[in-house]
């Protein structure tokens, strides 16, 4: 794309398959025991996804001059037609970075790229959700980590069905056009991806990482729920440990050297934490595996 040319939303509701962040490897963010469906890289960050017909996928296209200055503005900018069609449909969503949240869950995320000289953001609609499918494909250490997984889902995330009815497809590119509409001063010319433009998109492809150079997890260690919520293993020479943080907390801990611990830790400092373990530990294990805690424990960057 060139300054001034005319930007495009691409719109549709995809088959069965796992969307993988750019920086991303299937080789340890997956589990290998499936292969039910495809794995797809995009050229966007983020992490992996679950996406299938039940989203309706929207991916705004543009010459760079059409988004602010700086990046972490593309997502208010970009995101605000479909915040509005939400809104239309009695949803009462909130956008906080690059995510859209309703009543305190995840709703939708997005992720953005610049692809040549053009920007991207895109986003779905999401009507629903099946977070069994989804957690039986993300890389588990444990079975009791892939169970923490589907009730951090369950408690973190949201789709449109579970507060309303879901719209058909004919209204939500209609309510969504006319978001946009009065957002940017569109006028809208519908059309097909042409033949040509299907090949192209194979032209981006050259920007990906290779899979193969991918060796590590996104978050070490786990997974992010959201952009406030994580999940992390880690496996020690003498036992493991499973954290779930919230915003800058430890939410719940389970350690395989003490079983009876309760699952609800509060703490996040390594004194504090050493001095909860020291009711299950004697004093020297409980700073150690205080201490291992941490390590374990990932939060949002953006939040300490």
């Amino acid at each position: 794309m060139q300054p001034g040319d005319l930007p495009a939303v691409v719109w549709g509701r995809p088959q069965p398959h796992i969307c993988l962040g750019q920086h991303q490897s299937a080789s340890v963010e997956l589990n290998a025991a499936y292969s039910d469906v495809p794995i797809v890289r995009r050229p966007l960050g983020g992490g992996g996804v679950w996406v299938d017909s039940d989203q309706a996928c929207v991916a705004l296209v543009a010459p760079l001059d059409f988004f602010p200055f700086r990046s972490a503005d593309w997502y208010a900018h970009a995101l605000q037609p479909m915040v509005q069609v939400y809104h239309e449909a009695g949803l009462p969503v909130t956008l906080a970075a690059q995510d859209i949240w309703l009543h305190g869950s995840k709703l939708a995320g997005s992720g953005a790229a610049t692809i040549g000289r053009a920007g991207v953001v895109g986003s779905s609609f999401m009507l629903d959700f099946p977070i069994e499918q989804f957690a039986g494909r993300v890389a588990s250490p444990s079975d009791g980590f892939r169970q923490w997984l589907i009730e951090a889902l369950r408690a973190s995330l949201t789709s449109w069905s579970q507060h309303a009815s879901v719209p058909d497809w004919e209204w939500l590119s209609m309510v969504y056009r006319r978001a946009a509409n009065n957002q940017f001063g569109w006028r809208w010319e519908q059309s097909l991806l042409r033949e040509d433009e299907r090949a192209a998109s194979d032209e981006w492809r050259t920007e990906l990482i290779p899979d193969h150079q991918g060796s590590a997890r996104m978050v070490p260690h786990g997974i992010k729920i959201n952009a406030a919520c994580y999940l992390t293993e880690r496996q020690y020479d003498t036992g493991w440990v499973r954290v779930l943080t919230q915003e800058r907390r430890v939410v719940r801990v389970a350690l395989s050297v003490a079983p009876g611990l309760p699952e609800t830790l509060l703490a996040s400092e390594p004194d504090s934490i050493a001095a909860e373990l020291a009711t299950y530990l004697d004093s020297a294990a409980a700073q150690l595996w205080a201490q291992r805690i941490t390590e374990t424990a990932h939060f949002n960057p953006e939040a300490i």
